[in-house]
């Protein structure tokens, strides 16, 4: 059911609807598909599909090196070019 291809990542969506279709809960689903793409599941408000994928995505981005811990920082006045050297 739930399978992992390195050129797609994780099938959210088939997982989801694989576990609708067995009879879970739209919440219990999130939730266990969030499990197994490895994303921690705690005690408040399920997963929702769309945020699983939002996260999975970023996280695609961090593991590519695409998206660092500094993205999104404002850039230094040095860095920028208006600061005196």
């Amino acid at each position: 059911m739930a399978t992992r291809d390195p050129d797609h990542g994780f099938a959210t969506r088939a997982t989801y609807r694989a576990l609708l279709v067995r009879g879970f809960a739209p919440g219990e689903a999130a939730n266990l598909t969030a499990y197994l793409a490895g994303i921690e599941v705690g005690q408040g408000r399920p997963w929702r599909l769309a945020d699983i994928d939002r996260l999975l995505f970023l996280r695609e981005l961090c593991r590519t090196g695409r998206l660092g811990a500094d993205d999104g920082l404002a850039p230094s006045p040095v860095a920028a070019g208006t600061g005196s050297a």
